[in-house]
């Protein structure tokens, strides 16, 4: 049975052949590759095995017709030969949907093997009886002094024991003639096997979202549930939300650790898309493997996988406002088992000088409205990391080590609604430094321990000590007292160091039955200076030494049942905090606060196939979220401590229904269709007014929601059609509190409707037989929605963001010569030049344009 925990994969030497001179050659018999019925695979690494081990229950793919390739005419007069390597992706039913050359011989050979491959068929591949979709590599050549020879059979396959990568089998090749291709094959791919899981996830592939200028941000937000809200451009604090709920409720990670101890500390958001492979989403229900005390669902970015041999990549993205974005990357893996390296290294910059419509002043002191371009909004950024490492040791199967280090600066130009005298001085920054050990280990045939140790050290700076009012202009029009944003200069620093580690323990009990153990202890310091108190006598708030100290346990057990028809998962987490700090006291001297709880939540999901095509899956966690430091501990200045902070709860329900992908003669269909509840009590929120700003337990809520997906493929993948919508009614819950008033209204600040859809053409073999021209068009609509509460003034009085409505589209070009592939996009933002606006009110970029040039090999 294929396994819905492991990638299965088999790993098969298959032997080309030459073909006769006096007739069209026979197609050699195909070599699997990573299965990719929607989206990319992703490679999984063979385990070793001695020589002739019987290999998984698979059966591959078998050639059934008797149709032939002619040779070339031109080409055979030439007296020229050449070798083709295509990749066929071919339906359950063995059709042949695709055909893409992935090495060219010249233009008459691969439109020769090209076009005969379309009338091909196949009996399926089949994992233990099923017939998968699939993908493979065929290797034709053309020769004209050989003599034809029958493709070999691959030898059965058998089940191996453990469910782990399936062991190395040799095919013998043909006496007289053959080039061994070496490939992979999979029942289903990574992606598609974790959303047909019980596992309430969604996976985002960035093949495509790498050729264009989008930002990780943007490719978040074009998925349904998901919203990506900013106070301006590129660099800008950005605000993701995900079922309705936000920013620290939802937790962020780079191939399961926390992102911001992986050298990411300014969001998710400003991730360079280049360097993300594909991105995990989880609603609500968060695994244990990832030790996460999320309240709203866990974001999980994944790195691409390593490949043998030298590869590297680099795009360089420049347009609008001064922007450029450059990314690197590169890895060595000289053979599949021992050595391998990565480094990867981004660099941003930008001005963000974008028109936007403010109030002004005349010369006699009159309001009035003008359009300009921001002044005091630049964005910096720079970061890189190394990776080194060895598999199939006698002590390990894998150990990696990682050092990373990024930093960013931010000038600031207003105040959360842009309201008021801008900024012309202030500013703040980030830098970031760790190093990350991994190791796993198969401790016997059914037991497999994978054990992660970090340290990370940030500096956060901010700086305003401007003695100067600005206006929109970017004039200086008169002194002022010292500071911008507040009543006082700002100067300080504040330091933090986090250890942390991830155990996870897989435990295979029986046939189909799996448990494992999770525990995830963090432990953050942090201390500070404040170089511009507001006397000289006042005690430093940030120089105390504070501590937060969490760990989070889970257990987690999956069984399939019903000839895998049901996957059930049920699991428990335990969490531990423990916070210590001390406080100023007015009359001088330090309170000591401390902070200790515990709490407990869990919570279960399945998956069942109703149909051939068509799967239920339901899941429901109770969920605890823990405080953050920042949320503790505040900042010093404008934010105070409040170590009396209560965790967050929810329980978090989700309930859908989706489809394989289907393929038929119209093309490949897809869809889903999920409903969602949130129910969240001591929902923390940042309260306060003037200098008097710190988090609170204020309100519980109730978020109901729908959202659907659906997508369209023509055969040939000529065309493709992506849309979705969500509709979320998030309400006030609570009577008490700050919020009391406005029990049972709608949470205000955020939009309840909102769609985006995708159209996108792929031409391919214009000038040469490996290249691709895409034309695309992509738009979001946002409906309108009241920045307050929807309860508060007169209707003509209410203050309202309307409904937005954002285009883009461009063109790419990839070509593929001499196994280096070149790409260049053309792309228009904001095809209409509308005011855009997000969480609040500030306005964001208008028409702008793009060009992005990739590089692979």
């Amino acid at each position: 049975m294929f396994s819905p925990l492991t990638s299965f994969a088999l790993l098969l030497s298959v032997a080309s052949v030459s073909p006769g001179a006096s007739e069209p050659p026979p197609s050699p018999e195909p070599a699997l590759l990573p299965h990719a019925a929607s989206e990319p695979a992703l490679p999984s690494e063979a385990a070793s095995a001695p020589e002739g081990t019987p290999a998984s229950g698979l059966v591959p793919p078998r050639r059934i017709d008797d149709g032939v390739v002619p040779y070339p005419e031109a080409e055979r007069a030439a007296g020229r030969e050449g070798e083709v390597v295509l990749r066929l992706t071919l339906d359950e039913h063995g059709v042949v949907t695709e055909s893409e050359v992935v090495r060219s011989a010249g233009a008459a050979f691969d439109e020769a093997i090209r076009t005969a491959s379309l009338s091909f068929r196949f009996e399926p591949a089949r994992v233990d009886g099923e017939a998968v979709a699939c993908q493979i590599e065929l290797v034709h050549t053309f020769t004209l002094d050989a003599p034809a020879a029958a493709p070999q059979e691959p030898p059965p396959a058998t089940e191996p024991a453990t469910g782990e990568p399936a062991p190395t089998v040799e095919a013998p090749a043909p006496a007289d003639t053959g080039k061994g291709l070496e490939t992979t094959v999979s029942g289903r791919s990574e992606a598609e096997r974790l959303r047909q899981s019980a596992e309430a996830v969604k996976v985002i592939s960035t093949r495509r979202a790498k050729a264009r200028s989008a930002d990780l941000g943007q490719v978040l937000a074009s998925q349904e549930g998901v919203e990506v809200r900013r106070t301006g451009g590129l660099g800008s604090t950005a605000l993701f939300s995900l079922n309705g709920l936000t920013d620290d409720q939802v937790r962020f990670f780079l191939d399961g650790v926390p992102l911001d101890l992986s050298g990411y500390p300014f969001g998710v958001a400003n991730v360079p898309v280049n360097l993300v492979d594909s991105v995990q989403l989880y609603r609500g229900v968060v695994p244990v493997r990832y030790g996460a005390d999320a309240l709203g669902g866990a974001v999980n970015l994944t790195s691409a996988p390593l490949e043998e041999g030298l590869h590297g990549a680099a795009s360089l993205q420049g347009g609008a406002f001064n922007t450029y974005r450059l990314t690197l990357g590169g890895s060595y893996r000289p053979a599949p088992d021992g050595f391998f390296a990565r480094a990867h290294f981004f660099a941003d910059t930008t001005d963000n000088d974008y028109p936007v419509d403010v109030e002004d002043v005349d010369e006699r002191g009159t309001p009035v409205p003008v359009t300009l371009r921001r002044f005091h909004d630049g964005y910096r950024a720079l970061g890189g990391g190394v990776e080194a490492g060895a598999s199939k040791l006698a002590w390990a199967d894998r150990i990696t080590l990682r050092a990373f280090g990024s930093s960013h600066d931010k000038e600031l130009q207003h105040n959360l609604v842009m309201e008021g005298a801008p900024y012309g001085e202030a500013r703040y920054g980030a830098t970031s430094l760790g190093a990350q050990v991994l190791y796993e280990k198969e401790l016997s045939q059914d037991v497999r321990l994978d054990v992660l140790a970090g340290y990370g050290w940030q500096s956060t700076e901010l700086v305003d000590v401007s003695e100067w009012v600005y206006n929109w202009h970017g004039e200086r029009v008169f002194r002022g007292g010292a500071g911008e944003i507040g009543d006082d200069a700002t100067d300080q620093t504040l330091w933090q160091q986090a250890v942390y580690g991830r155990a996870n323990v897989s435990w295979s009990v029986a046939k189909a039955q799996t448990l494992r153990l999770a525990l995830a202890p963090t432990l953050t310091l942090r201390t500070g200076e404040d170089r511009r108190p507001a006397s000289p006598s006042d005690p430093d708030p940030l120089a105390p030494e504070r501590s937060l100290l969490t760990l989070v346990t889970g257990l987690e057990y999956e069984v399939d049942l019903l000839d895998d028809a049901l996957e059930v998962i049920v699991f428990a987490k335990d969490y531990v905090y423990a916070g210590r700090a001390q406080a100023p006291l007015e009359t001088g001297g330090w309170l000591r606060k401390d902070r200790d709880l515990h709490r407990v939540g869990g919570g279960a999901a399945l998956r069942l196939r109703l149909s051939e095509p068509v799967y239920l899956k339901a899941s429901y966690e109770r969920a605890t979220r823990l405080p953050r430091a920042d949320e503790v501990f505040g900042n010093g200045v404008l934010i105070l401590e409040n170590l009396d902070l209560e965790p967050e709860y929810s329980h978090n329900l989700n309930l859908g229904v989706a489809t394989v992908p289907l393929r038929t003669g119209l093309g490949t269909f897809r869809g889903e269709l999920n409903g969602f509840a949130r129910l969240a009590d001591n929902l923390i929120l940042l309260a306060g007014r003037d200098r008097d700003w710190s988090y609170q337990n204020v309100y519980a809520a109730r978020i109901l929601g729908v959202e659907g997906a659906a997508g369209w493929n023509s055969r040939g993948g000529l065309v493709s059609l992506d849309a979705n919508a969500t509709f979320q009614d998030g309400r006030n819950t609570s009577a008490q509190g700050t919020f009391g008033a406005f029990e049972g209204r709608r949470l205000p600040n955020r939009p309840w409707f909102f769609l985006n859809a995708t159209a996108r053409v792929s031409l391919r073999r214009l000038a040469f037989g490996d290249d691709e021209l895409s034309p695309f068009w992509t738009t979001r609509y946002v409906h309108g929605f009241f920045r307050n509460w929807e309860g508060l003034g007169t209707v003509a009085s209410k203050d309202t963001i309307d409904a937005q409505l954002v285009q883009a589209a461009g063109v790419g070009y990839r070509v593929t010569r001499g196994g280096v592939t070149l790409g260049l996009t053309a792309e228009l933002e904001n095809l209409t030049d509308a005011r855009v606006f997000d969480f609040f009110g500030v306005e964001r970029p208008g028409r702008a344009g793009w060009l992005k040039g990739t590089v692979e090999y």
